[in-house]
């Protein structure tokens, strides 16, 4: 999905709204992601990004999310990041017309990738959920631009590719669709979808996930399993969990539908267990 280079990139402006309102829905069903180009001003997420990275990280050395996916990340849900929480806002409104309902973010953070990825999906639980990922450098074929596989978030696709053993290959390994972006671009993505990148140095994403705001109690649990199995009891991400907690008070405070609901379901405490574990580390 294009727009115009031409556009007036001011928060929430008449343009950026009309974005929102003419998202190609089924595309994004039947293809499981999309791209919205010049979304927002990149500057100062940027900013924002390197500064949270320079202050919130405990030391140099990475957090590996597996044996061959390298990444550093700090929360960006503190009043000191009021451009991550304006942009997870705006992405929200994206991720409710997609899902045709009102939904609930995860944390944004910031997160400084290395290396090649291999195909993996983001998650493999039965709810629904997506991902919104905004890249701060230019990124092309080989220099770590977004691999996808179209349509990989359905079920039998999913379940073919991976009795093919394209989970973990190379991501050079696989006919792919590249998504080659520019600062201010957003891609949103289904959580199920296989995804890779290839040729890539450090490069600077801003993230944020979210799901469906559940409605009855099956619903309830699968939200439920899904934020316990985001924050394990026993994780540490290596970041300064007192100045860049996974929902600071003025996230909590802010009086958003969603920061209410969060707690409702116990996902501050979930978190709160997790920094606490970090925090008997250092």
């Amino acid at each position: 999905m294009n727009i115009p280079s031409g556009m007036t990139l001011s928060p929430m402006s008449t343009q950026n709204l009309l974005q929102i309102e003419v998202l190609d829905t089924p595309y994004f069903q039947a293809f499981g992601f999309l791209v919205l180009r010049h979304f927002f001003d990149p500057r100062l997420i940027a900013a924002e990004v390197d500064e949270v990275m320079r202050n919130g990280r405990w030391s140099s050395f990475e957090v590996p999310g597996s044996k061959e996916i390298h990444f550093q990340y700090v929360p960006m849900m503190t009043a000191e990041t009021p451009g991550s929480l304006r942009l997870l806002d705006r992405t929200e409104t994206v991720a409710a017309t997609l899902f045709g309902g009102p939904v609930l973010p995860t944390r944004a953070k910031g997160v400084r990738y290395w290396g090649n990825t291999p195909w993996h999906t983001d998650s493999d639980l039965q709810i629904a959920s997506l991902g919104v990922v905004a890249y701060l450098e230019s990124l092309r074929e080989n220099s770590g631009a977004l691999r996808v596989l179209p349509g990989s978030h359905r079920p039998e696709f999913a379940n073919a590719l991976r009795a093919l053993g394209t989970a973990g290959k190379p991501a050079e390994k696989s006919p792919a669709h590249i998504l080659e972006t520019e600062p201010g671009d957003v891609i949103v993505f289904d959580e199920h979808l296989f995804h890779a990148s290839f040729g890539g140095g450090t490069r600077r994403q801003w993230r944020v996930d979210y799901i469906c705001n559940p409605v009855g109690a099956e619903a309830e649990d699968h939200a439920k399993s899904y934020f316990r199995e985001l924050y394990r009891p026993d994780w540490d991400g290596g970041y300064d969990v007192d100045r860049y907690p996974s929902y600071g008070c003025d996230w909590r405070d802010s009086g958003r539908p969603s920061a209410a609901r969060l707690e409702a379901l116990g996902v501050y405490e979930l978190a709160a267990t997790q920094e606490a574990f970090a925090r008997s580390r250092r």
